[in-house]
């Protein structure tokens, strides 16, 4: 017989799942946006790699940024993300690390929910 806290403790994991898979789906959604011809025939995954794969170039990587905090209703380091980037010579960004960026620095509530 499971105690109270272990069922809490599943039902918090399972709002983070769905609260991540929600951040990845709007991602997702927001980095088709970034690009006028993207290729919907492109299955975009967490190892998609949005310059390299995705075709985004600097100036859509600045556009992203503003959508995510139009989007988020937040302020996001993201030039401080892509500062840290290029210092750790990655030859892309992927959407997982992307989405592992947005899941660090938005702002949550009590429930585990983005703000």
């Amino acid at each position: 017989m499971q105690s109270l806290s272990d069922d809490n403790c599943q039902l918090g994991e399972n709002v983070e799942l769905l609260t991540r898979n929600q951040v990845r789906e709007d991602l997702i959604a927001l980095l088709k946006d970034a690009r006028e011809d993207y290729d919907p025939s492109i299955a975009i995954t967490d190892s998609t790699g949005v310059f390299n794969e995705l075709g985004l170039e600097s100036i859509d990587a600045i556009g992203l940024g503003s959508a995510l905090e139009g989007h988020f209703g937040q302020t996001l380091p993201f030039p401080e993300f892509m500062a840290k980037a290029k210092e750790e010579n990655l030859t892309d960004i992927t959407v997982g690390r992307l989405l592992d960026f947005l899941m660090a620095t938005l702002k949550t509530s009590a429930e585990g929910k983005v703000a």
